[in-house]
Protein backbone atom coordinates (compact mmCIF):
# COMPACT_ATOMS: atom_id res chain seq x y z
CA UNK A 1 0.00 0.00 0.00
CA UNK A 2 2.85 2.37 0.84
CA UNK A 3 4.50 1.69 -2.53
CA UNK A 4 1.22 2.43 -4.36
CA UNK A 5 0.79 5.72 -2.49
CA UNK A 6 4.38 6.74 -3.20
CA UNK A 7 3.97 6.01 -6.89
CA UNK A 8 0.70 7.95 -6.96
CA UNK A 9 2.28 10.93 -5.19
CA UNK A 10 5.23 10.85 -7.58
CA UNK A 11 2.98 10.76 -10.64
CA UNK A 12 0.81 13.55 -9.26
CA UNK A 13 3.80 15.80 -8.59
CA UNK A 14 5.14 15.15 -12.10
CA UNK A 15 1.70 15.88 -13.55
CA UNK A 16 1.29 19.11 -11.58
CA UNK A 17 4.84 20.23 -12.38
CA UNK A 18 4.30 19.61 -16.10
CA UNK A 19 1.06 21.60 -16.08
CA UNK A 20 2.70 24.56 -14.30
CA UNK A 21 5.69 24.56 -16.66
CA UNK A 22 3.55 24.42 -19.80
CA UNK A 23 1.16 27.12 -18.61
CA UNK A 24 3.95 29.47 -17.53
CA UNK A 25 5.81 29.09 -20.81
CA UNK A 26 2.63 29.46 -22.84
CA UNK A 27 1.47 32.60 -21.03
CA UNK A 28 4.70 34.51 -21.49
CA UNK A 29 5.00 33.34 -25.10
CA UNK A 30 1.48 34.62 -25.79
CA UNK A 31 2.25 37.90 -24.04
CA UNK A 32 5.24 38.43 -26.35
CA UNK A 33 3.14 38.11 -29.52
CA UNK A 34 3.39 41.30 -31.62
CA UNK A 35 0.47 43.71 -31.81
CA UNK A 36 -1.97 45.38 -29.45
CA UNK A 37 -4.94 43.10 -28.65
CA UNK A 38 -7.27 46.09 -28.22
CA UNK A 39 -6.36 47.54 -31.62
CA UNK A 40 -6.55 44.14 -33.34
CA UNK A 41 -9.98 43.36 -31.86
CA UNK A 42 -11.58 46.80 -32.21
CA UNK A 43 -10.13 47.48 -35.65
CA UNK A 44 -8.09 50.34 -37.14
CA UNK A 45 -10.98 52.84 -37.01
CA UNK A 46 -11.37 52.70 -33.21
CA UNK A 47 -10.37 55.96 -31.51
CA UNK A 48 -7.84 56.26 -28.71
CA UNK A 49 -10.50 56.72 -26.02
CA UNK A 50 -12.34 53.53 -27.00
CA UNK A 51 -9.09 51.57 -27.05
CA UNK A 52 -8.04 52.93 -23.65
CA UNK A 53 -11.42 52.00 -22.18
CA UNK A 54 -11.21 48.49 -23.64
CA UNK A 55 -7.69 47.97 -22.28
CA UNK A 56 -8.74 49.12 -18.82
CA UNK A 57 -11.80 46.83 -18.75
CA UNK A 58 -9.77 43.83 -19.96
CA UNK A 59 -6.92 44.46 -17.53
CA UNK A 60 -4.39 44.87 -20.34
CA UNK A 61 -2.83 47.96 -18.74
CA UNK A 62 -1.59 45.93 -15.79
CA UNK A 63 1.98 44.61 -15.75
CA UNK A 64 2.67 41.17 -17.15
CA UNK A 65 3.25 39.80 -13.64
CA UNK A 66 -0.12 41.07 -12.43
CA UNK A 67 -1.80 39.55 -15.47
CA UNK A 68 0.04 36.27 -14.90
CA UNK A 69 -0.99 36.18 -11.23
CA UNK A 70 -4.60 36.85 -12.23
CA UNK A 71 -4.43 34.17 -14.92
CA UNK A 72 -2.91 31.61 -12.52
CA UNK A 73 -5.54 32.34 -9.90
CA UNK A 74 -8.34 31.81 -12.41
CA UNK A 75 -6.85 28.53 -13.64
CA UNK A 76 -6.56 27.30 -10.05
CA UNK A 77 -10.31 27.97 -9.70
CA UNK A 78 -10.96 26.23 -13.06
CA UNK A 79 -12.00 29.60 -14.52
CA UNK A 80 -10.42 30.39 -17.91
CA UNK A 81 -11.77 33.93 -18.03
CA UNK A 82 -13.66 35.75 -20.79
CA UNK A 83 -12.72 36.02 -24.45
CA UNK A 84 -11.62 39.50 -25.46
CA UNK A 85 -13.12 39.01 -28.93
CA UNK A 86 -16.40 37.23 -28.23
CA UNK A 87 -16.98 38.66 -24.74
CA UNK A 88 -18.04 35.19 -23.62
CA UNK A 89 -16.51 32.71 -21.15
CA UNK A 90 -13.62 30.82 -22.72
CA UNK A 91 -14.90 27.58 -21.18
CA UNK A 92 -18.16 27.92 -23.14
CA UNK A 93 -16.29 28.56 -26.40
CA UNK A 94 -14.05 25.53 -25.89
CA UNK A 95 -17.02 23.35 -24.98
CA UNK A 96 -18.86 24.38 -28.16
CA UNK A 97 -15.84 23.79 -30.41
CA UNK A 98 -14.55 20.63 -28.73
CA UNK A 99 -17.13 18.35 -30.36
CA UNK A 100 -15.82 18.99 -33.87
CA UNK A 101 -12.20 18.51 -32.84
CA UNK A 102 -12.84 15.34 -30.82
CA UNK A 103 -14.77 13.79 -33.70
CA UNK A 104 -11.96 14.60 -36.14
CA UNK A 105 -9.39 13.16 -33.73
CA UNK A 106 -11.55 10.04 -33.35
CA UNK A 107 -11.60 9.39 -37.10
CA UNK A 108 -7.86 10.06 -37.32
CA UNK A 109 -7.19 7.70 -34.40
CA UNK A 110 -9.19 4.97 -36.13
CA UNK A 111 -7.13 5.43 -39.32
CA UNK A 112 -3.88 5.35 -37.32
CA UNK A 113 -4.77 2.12 -35.50
CA UNK A 114 -6.23 0.46 -38.59
CA UNK A 115 -3.34 1.16 -40.97
CA UNK A 116 -0.62 1.22 -38.34
CA UNK A 117 -1.44 -2.07 -36.58
CA UNK A 118 -4.54 -3.95 -37.76
CA UNK A 119 -4.07 -3.95 -41.55
CA UNK A 120 -0.34 -4.89 -41.34
CA UNK A 121 -1.21 -7.90 -39.15
CA UNK A 122 -3.96 -9.01 -41.55
CA UNK A 123 -1.71 -8.63 -44.61
CA UNK A 124 1.15 -10.46 -42.96
CA UNK A 125 -1.07 -13.26 -41.69
CA UNK A 126 -2.45 -13.60 -45.23
CA UNK A 127 1.05 -13.89 -46.68
CA UNK A 128 0.80 -10.52 -48.48
CA UNK A 129 4.13 -9.11 -47.31
CA UNK A 130 4.56 -7.11 -50.51
CA UNK A 131 1.26 -5.29 -49.88
CA UNK A 132 2.34 -4.49 -46.32
CA UNK A 133 5.67 -3.10 -47.55
CA UNK A 134 3.92 -1.03 -50.22
CA UNK A 135 1.41 0.38 -47.73
CA UNK A 136 4.16 1.43 -45.33
CA UNK A 137 6.00 3.10 -48.19
CA UNK A 138 2.87 5.08 -49.08
CA UNK A 139 2.34 6.31 -45.52
CA UNK A 140 6.02 7.20 -45.17
CA UNK A 141 5.85 9.25 -48.35
CA UNK A 142 2.69 11.05 -47.25
CA UNK A 143 4.13 11.80 -43.81
CA UNK A 144 7.10 13.58 -45.40
CA UNK A 145 4.84 16.46 -46.45
CA UNK A 146 3.95 19.07 -43.79
CA UNK A 147 0.29 18.83 -42.69
CA UNK A 148 -0.72 22.14 -44.27
CA UNK A 149 0.81 21.14 -47.62
CA UNK A 150 -0.87 17.73 -47.56
CA UNK A 151 -4.15 19.39 -46.55
CA UNK A 152 -4.05 21.84 -49.47
CA UNK A 153 -3.07 19.12 -51.97
CA UNK A 154 -5.84 16.80 -50.73
CA UNK A 155 -8.41 19.59 -50.77
CA UNK A 156 -7.41 20.65 -54.28
CA UNK A 157 -7.44 17.08 -55.60
CA UNK A 158 -10.69 15.91 -54.00
CA UNK A 159 -12.66 19.16 -54.23
CA UNK A 160 -11.21 20.93 -57.25
CA UNK A 161 -10.21 18.08 -59.58
CA UNK A 162 -12.36 15.07 -58.69
CA UNK A 163 -15.31 16.90 -57.14
CA UNK A 164 -15.63 14.30 -54.36
CA UNK A 165 -15.22 16.77 -51.53
CA UNK A 166 -17.48 19.82 -51.02
CA UNK A 167 -15.64 23.12 -51.25
CA UNK A 168 -17.25 24.14 -47.95
CA UNK A 169 -17.12 21.78 -44.97
CA UNK A 170 -20.40 19.87 -44.56
CA UNK A 171 -20.57 17.98 -41.23
CA UNK A 172 -23.35 15.69 -42.50
CA UNK A 173 -21.15 14.18 -45.23
CA UNK A 174 -18.70 11.46 -44.19
CA UNK A 175 -16.16 12.44 -46.84
CA UNK A 176 -15.91 15.87 -45.21
CA UNK A 177 -14.57 14.12 -42.11
CA UNK A 178 -12.48 11.35 -43.68
CA UNK A 179 -10.38 13.60 -45.93
CA UNK A 180 -9.04 15.83 -43.11
CA UNK A 181 -8.77 12.79 -40.81
CA UNK A 182 -6.59 11.10 -43.41
CA UNK A 183 -4.34 14.17 -43.64
CA UNK A 184 -4.07 14.50 -39.87
CA UNK A 185 -3.32 10.79 -39.39
CA UNK A 186 -0.56 10.55 -42.05
CA UNK A 187 2.45 11.29 -39.85
CA UNK A 188 1.52 9.26 -36.72
CA UNK A 189 0.34 6.34 -38.88
CA UNK A 190 3.72 6.17 -40.62
CA UNK A 191 5.51 6.25 -37.25
CA UNK A 192 3.32 3.58 -35.63
CA UNK A 193 3.57 1.38 -38.73
CA UNK A 194 7.36 1.60 -38.78
CA UNK A 195 7.79 0.81 -35.08
CA UNK A 196 5.26 -2.01 -35.17
CA UNK A 197 6.91 -3.54 -38.24
CA UNK A 198 10.35 -3.50 -36.60
CA UNK A 199 8.97 -4.97 -33.36
CA UNK A 200 7.13 -7.69 -35.27
CA UNK A 201 10.23 -8.56 -37.27
CA UNK A 202 12.25 -8.83 -34.09
CA UNK A 203 9.58 -10.97 -32.42
CA UNK A 204 9.41 -13.34 -35.40
CA UNK A 205 13.19 -13.87 -35.16
CA UNK A 206 13.26 -14.34 -31.39
CA UNK A 207 14.11 -17.52 -29.49
CA UNK A 208 10.51 -18.34 -28.60
CA UNK A 209 9.52 -18.06 -32.29
CA UNK A 210 12.37 -20.42 -33.19
CA UNK A 211 11.20 -22.90 -30.54
CA UNK A 212 7.64 -22.65 -31.84
CA UNK A 213 8.83 -23.52 -35.35
CA UNK A 214 10.78 -26.48 -33.96
CA UNK A 215 7.53 -27.68 -32.34
CA UNK A 216 5.87 -27.67 -35.76
CA UNK A 217 3.74 -24.52 -35.53
CA UNK A 218 3.07 -22.62 -38.74
CA UNK A 219 4.07 -18.98 -39.31
CA UNK A 220 0.53 -17.62 -38.94
CA UNK A 221 0.08 -19.27 -35.53
CA UNK A 222 3.46 -17.95 -34.36
CA UNK A 223 2.53 -14.47 -35.60
CA UNK A 224 -0.89 -14.29 -33.95
CA UNK A 225 -0.26 -16.23 -30.73
CA UNK A 226 3.38 -15.52 -29.93
CA UNK A 227 4.88 -12.53 -31.76
CA UNK A 228 1.90 -10.18 -31.79
CA UNK A 229 1.55 -9.78 -28.02
CA UNK A 230 5.26 -9.12 -27.58
CA UNK A 231 5.39 -6.72 -30.53
CA UNK A 232 2.57 -4.51 -29.22
CA UNK A 233 4.74 -2.99 -26.49
CA UNK A 234 6.87 -1.01 -28.95
CA UNK A 235 4.15 1.00 -30.74
CA UNK A 236 2.28 1.90 -27.54
CA UNK A 237 4.44 4.99 -27.00
CA UNK A 238 4.03 5.96 -30.66
CA UNK A 239 0.25 5.56 -30.38
CA UNK A 240 0.11 7.76 -27.26
CA UNK A 241 2.38 10.38 -28.82
CA UNK A 242 0.37 10.11 -32.03
CA UNK A 243 -2.82 10.84 -30.11
CA UNK A 244 -1.18 13.91 -28.60
CA UNK A 245 -0.16 14.96 -32.11
CA UNK A 246 -3.74 14.54 -33.34
CA UNK A 247 -4.99 16.95 -30.66
CA UNK A 248 -2.26 19.54 -31.01
CA UNK A 249 -1.47 19.17 -34.71
CA UNK A 250 -4.94 19.72 -36.13
CA UNK A 251 -4.47 23.49 -36.33
CA UNK A 252 -3.62 23.72 -40.05
CA UNK A 253 -5.97 20.88 -40.97
CA UNK A 254 -8.99 22.56 -39.39
CA UNK A 255 -8.18 25.91 -40.96
CA UNK A 256 -7.56 24.40 -44.42
CA UNK A 257 -10.77 22.34 -44.44
CA UNK A 258 -12.93 24.99 -42.81
CA UNK A 259 -13.68 23.24 -39.53
CA UNK A 260 -15.20 25.06 -36.62
CA UNK A 261 -13.18 23.23 -33.99
CA UNK A 262 -10.62 24.26 -31.41
CA UNK A 263 -7.92 24.59 -34.07
CA UNK A 264 -9.96 27.19 -35.93
CA UNK A 265 -10.74 28.96 -32.65
CA UNK A 266 -7.00 29.08 -31.94
CA UNK A 267 -6.31 30.57 -35.37
CA UNK A 268 -8.93 33.27 -34.78
CA UNK A 269 -7.45 33.98 -31.34
CA UNK A 270 -3.92 34.35 -32.78
CA UNK A 271 -5.20 36.67 -35.49
CA UNK A 272 -6.93 38.87 -32.91
CA UNK A 273 -4.33 38.28 -30.17
CA UNK A 274 -7.12 37.11 -27.89
CA UNK A 275 -4.80 36.20 -25.03
CA UNK A 276 -7.51 34.70 -22.81
CA UNK A 277 -8.63 32.23 -25.48
CA UNK A 278 -5.02 31.31 -26.32
CA UNK A 279 -4.28 30.75 -22.65
CA UNK A 280 -7.41 28.61 -22.31
CA UNK A 281 -6.41 26.47 -25.28
CA UNK A 282 -2.96 25.99 -23.74
CA UNK A 283 -4.58 24.88 -20.47
CA UNK A 284 -6.68 22.28 -22.27
CA UNK A 285 -3.79 20.98 -24.36
CA UNK A 286 -1.47 20.87 -21.33
CA UNK A 287 -4.03 18.77 -19.47
CA UNK A 288 -4.56 16.44 -22.46
CA UNK A 289 -0.82 15.93 -23.02
CA UNK A 290 -0.18 15.29 -19.34
CA UNK A 291 -2.99 12.76 -19.17
CA UNK A 292 -1.69 11.00 -22.29
CA UNK A 293 1.77 10.86 -20.72
CA UNK A 294 0.31 9.19 -17.63
CA UNK A 295 -1.67 6.79 -19.84
CA UNK A 296 1.49 5.91 -21.75
CA UNK A 297 3.40 5.14 -18.58
CA UNK A 298 0.57 2.97 -17.22
CA UNK A 299 0.14 1.11 -20.53
CA UNK A 300 3.83 0.32 -20.78
CA UNK A 301 3.86 -1.02 -17.23
CA UNK A 302 0.85 -3.24 -17.94
CA UNK A 303 2.37 -4.62 -21.16
CA UNK A 304 5.90 -4.97 -19.81
CA UNK A 305 6.24 -6.67 -16.39
CA UNK A 306 9.90 -5.58 -16.16
CA UNK A 307 8.79 -1.94 -15.97
CA UNK A 308 6.42 -2.75 -13.13
CA UNK A 309 9.26 -4.35 -11.20
CA UNK A 310 11.50 -1.39 -12.00
CA UNK A 311 8.97 1.12 -10.65
CA UNK A 312 8.44 -0.98 -7.56
CA UNK A 313 12.21 -1.07 -7.02
CA UNK A 314 12.47 2.72 -7.37
CA UNK A 315 9.73 3.16 -4.80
Amino acid sequence: MVIILRNFAKRFLMFAGGIVLILTTAFFAIYRLPGDPARMILGPRADAETIAQFRAQAGLDDSVWVQFARFSGRVARLDLGESLTYRRPVTDLLRERAGQTIRLVGYSMAIMLAFGVLVPVVLRASGLRFADDGLRAVWTGLSAAPPYVLALVTLTLLAGVLGLLPAVFEPDRLISWLAPAFVLAAYPTALVSRLFYDALESAMKSDYATRARAEGRDERTILLREALVNALTAPVSAIANGLAYLFTGNFFVEVAFGFGGIGTLTYEAIRNKDVTVLAGVCVVFAFVISMLSAFLDLSQQLLNPRLRRSHAGEA
